[in-house]
């Protein structure tokens, strides 16, 4: 029960404090607005009277302070609303009155009372009927000499202002001023044979509406004729290592048909060994030229890729030994014939550790080429290698590591000017890591598939990223 007691009071005490703090902040905040209220500087001078009651809404002086500097702002807002008004500036008069609303809304969260006068809500009305048939006609104006950014400008201008505005033509015109210029650039692009351009331009439309005139149709139009099949022969394997033409393969394929967007079309492998007639096939392995132009005719392909994997070497060094200097750190007790008692000590011995270095790397190559089934020309080709490299470095030692500083010496059972040991924490810190680092190599088997990895990626991304239009 006493626990409870005293953990209750100081809670108690705590949240007290806290307040106190709040208040104190609070009060500072309030004359700082006064200084500035004093001054005639009111707009500045709300946000520090915000600011206090954010701290404590019940601060008073706060409260009067805002009220006071707030009514200041508001006539100001005011005077200059009429006198745009009156002399037919009606953009700024809409403007100057919208800020009034906004300026009101935020105030009166902290119940500051402010009031915009019937009167001068009645010429908001008037100033904002005459600004917005003028821009109205405006935007009508840039629509008919297709000038359809500005338009939309106007039409997103007219939305903010008043939402309902012309019910739904608004709406309608606003949309026609978004679409058409995508829409035309899409025709053009149509009529350019540039179908992967014309595909995109007119999707921007159908995102936004599916209806819009004859879009739709013409999107597909677009994609049927981008569209880009691609036949992939069997990669050759000129490696020696059992398998691994097909893992590269496998993993073109699965990365080129999670990437390939809309354009290229992955022809189905079933029975294409049977399709293709081997005197189509050149004695290195692809086909090219009038082999490629038939063999696309046979498969319904546009392109055709081929490959051949060069090489696959595979390299192991078994973690290498070298004894290493550093210093270990432990507590001998010594008599202190001054104080008379038994004290300790830390001193720092002279010991050599174990620093292991090894890796593993896996060096694969492959050859591909993209040929035209159209043409037969070459369209992309090249050379892909990686290398996959797993390395060791970490050291150890017969005791506690925890105990180990790193640092140099020349001769263990004796000091000399040349020993140095470290004690910065960071230093020692990272250090000492390196005796709990990983100790096992991957082993080049595992590197290989990682390589096939990347270069089925790499090529598959040579194939989607080729566009035939340019």
């Amino acid at each position: 029960m006493n626990l409870f007691l005293k953990t209750g009071k100081s809670i108690v005490i705590a949240l007290l404090a806290v307040l106190l703090v709040s208040c104190n902040a609070s009060k500072s905040l309030t004359k700082k607005g006064d200084k500035l209220a004093d001054a005639g500087i009111h707009k500045e001078a709300v946000e520090f009277y915000i600011k206090a009651l954010n701290r404590n809404r019940a601060n008073v002086d706060a409260q009067v302070g805002l009220r006071k500097s707030g009514g200041e702002v508001m006539t100001d807002l005011q005077s200059k609303f009429f006198k745009e008004y009156n002399a037919d500036n009606f953009r700024s008069s809409v403007y100057t009155y919208m800020e009034m609303e906004k300026f009101k809304e935020r105030l009166d969260v902290y119940n500051a009372e402010l009031t915009i006068a019937n009167h001068t809500k009645e010429d908001f009305k008037i100033a904002k009927k005459n600004y917005l048939e003028a821009q109205f006609e405006k935007a009508n104006e840039y629509m008919s000499e297709e000038q359809f950014g500005q338009a939309e400008a106007i039409f997103v201008e007219i939305q903010e202002i008043e939402p309902s505005y012309k019910g739904g033509d608004l709406e309608k015109l606003k949309e026609i001023a978004q679409l058409e210029p995508p829409y035309r650039r899409g025709n053009e692009y149509l009529d350019q044979n540039k179908n992967r351009s014309a595909y995109m331009e007119f999707k921007r439309v159908t995102d936004q509406n599916p209806n819009y005139k004859d879009a739709k149709f013409k999107q597909e139009e677009a994609l049927e004729l981008a569209q880009y099949p691609v036949a992939i022969l069997k990669f050759k394997n000129y490696s020696g290592e059992t398998g691994a033409s097909e893992k590269v393969e496998a993993n073109m394929i699965n990365d080129l048909l999670n990437n390939k967007g809309p354009f290229v079309k992955v022809l189905d492998r079933t029975n294409m060994d049977d399709v293709l007639n081997e005197q189509y096939l050149a004695m290195n392995g692809w086909v090219e030229g009038k082999g490629a132009v038939k063999t696309g005719q046979l498969l319904g392909a546009k392109a055709i890729l081929s490959g051949k994997l060069l090489s696959v070497k595979k390299e192991t060094r078994a973690p290498q030994v070298k004894r290493e200097k550093a210093y270990r750190k432990r507590a001998e007790k010594f008599y202190n014939s001054e104080t008379k008692r038994t004290e300790t000590k830390y001193v720092y011995d002279k010991i050599y550790y174990n620093n292991h270095q090894g890796y593993t790397r896996t060096t694969v190559s492959i050859q591909y080429i993209l040929v035209s089934a159209e043409t037969g020309e070459v369209l992309s080709s090249g050379i892909e290698e990686r290398v996959i490299e797993d390395k060791i470095n970490y050291n150890s030692y017969q005791g506690d590591y925890r105990d180990l500083y790193p640092g140099t010496w020349n001769v263990r059972f004796q000091d000399s000017p040349g020993d140095r040991r470290i004690t910065n924490r960071n230093q020692v810190r990272d250090f000492q890591n390196t005796f709990t680092v990983n100790k096992v190599m991957r082993s080049a088997n595992d590197l290989a598939e990682d390589a096939y990895k990347a270069l089925g990626a790499d090529i598959a991304k040579k194939v989607y990223d080729f566009n035939p239009e340019k």
